[in-house]
């Protein structure tokens, strides 16, 4: 498949706050693919990344 984004170790701090580290993330062209996590778990900050 064709991968329309590919991430690798993704990390997002706030000064000296590490909000979100290590994601790796790969979409495909055709896939449906869902971030899924608890609250405060850093979903919405790693898709404004």
């Amino acid at each position: 498949m064709n991968a329309i984004l590919h991430v690798e170790d993704l990390a997002v701090s706030y000064g000296q706050i590490e909000a979100v580290k290590g994601i790796d993330l790969v979409l495909n062209e055709g896939e449906i693919t869902a971030l899924v996590g608890a609250n405060g778990a850093g979903k919405s900050t790693a898709l404004l990344a």
